[in-house]
């Protein structure tokens, strides 16, 4: 990664001049391009490192029908950036996601554990400056219609040291939950960290499975995560069923065969939702696509019942 970016910017006057046009030419969030019930929203996590997967993963979603995607964490490859003007997020982002941004398909950020290895706080920069990248904050909410997801931060959880940052975004989830239940009739919360895994990466850490288990589960209808590097289907709990996008670059740790019922693959890929209309009910219809060919590898649907009450 290294001579990558040696190679690239070695001239500074060069890389300022990179950094100006990025930001001139990243096009505006207009009309025509927000983001409504209707829309196909797709969701990418752990593309952080540059290699041809990154870019055929790229070149898929930027070919999809995609209106809207949601990056389930671990944006830069390997130790995040260190501020707002930091390179890598030109080199391992920008630049690898152009075709994306040109379409004027927004990202929708949460942040994974290598994002938080220098200063997390620069990716809340340049959403300010980047009308295409939304991050409002750590965690924020978004109503369409019938449709709400809660995008999440689950590294204060998982590490021990950010154990302060936690009790704020728990007292927010409880009030925003509680004056959305009304007007959500499919519910989607959108985080790094998976609650369990069918394949070979490890599962969440004590005090990570407490929220999770607390907060998530047995209240909203998906949960969608990344860090672990596979498409996964991993079934249900409590309600609850949970998938994984996380083969934006760097796939691995599928089980060597299928658990029965379950779909769990190291595929470069992405996950594709759409909402339906089924006997008056909102239903969330989810495929997961290759990126290669833009196969559909698995397909399943989600009745929603909305943001319950986790007894």
């Amino acid at each position: 990664m290294k001579r990558y970016i040696d190679i690239r910017f070695k001239n500074k006057f060069l890389l300022v001049q990179i950094l100006l046009l990025f930001v001139i030419t990243l096009p505006v969030f207009s009309e025509e391009t927000k983001v409504s019930q209707d829309s196909i929203f797709c969701f990418v996590g752990d593309t952080g490192h540059v290699n041809e997967i990154q870019k055929d993963v790229a070149d898929a979603l930027a070919d999809s029908e995609c209106n809207a995607i949601w990056h389930t964490g671990d944006i830069i490859y390997p130790d995040g950036i260190s501020s707002k003007d930091d390179p890598r997020f030109i080199t391992n982002f920008l630049q690898p996601f152009n075709k994306v941004f040109n379409k004027e398909i927004p990202f929708f950020l949460t942040l994974g554990n290598h994002d938080y290895k220098k200063e997390p706080k620069s990716y809340l920069e340049i959403a300010k400056n980047n009308s295409l990248i939304v991050y409002p904050n750590n965690y924020y909410s978004n109503r369409y219609g019938k449709l709400c997801i809660f995008s999440l931060d689950t590294t204060i959880f998982d590490k021990l040291y950010l154990f302060y940052k936690r009790r704020e975004q728990k007292s927010w989830l409880g009030r925003i939950k509680e004056d959305m239940a009304s007007s959500c009739e499919l519910s989607i919360a959108v985080a790094h960290h998976p609650l369990f895994s069918s394949g070979d990466r490890k599962k969440a850490t004590p005090q990570l499975s407490r929220f999770l288990e607390a907060d998530i589960f047995g209240t909203f209808d998906l949960y969608i995560a990344g860090h672990n590097h596979v498409l996964a289907d991993e079934g249900e709990r409590r309600g609850t069923r949970q998938l994984i996008s996380g083969t934006g670059s760097l796939p691995g740790g599928s089980p060597e065969e299928q658990p029965e019922g379950k779909f769990n693959v190291e595929t470069p890929g992405f996950l594709k939702l759409e909402l339906k209309e089924i006997d008056n009910k909102v239903v969330a219809e989810y495929s997961f696509i290759q990126a290669q060919d833009n196969l559909v590898l698995w397909k399943g649907l989600k009745i929603g019942s909305g943001i319950r009450k986790n007894n």
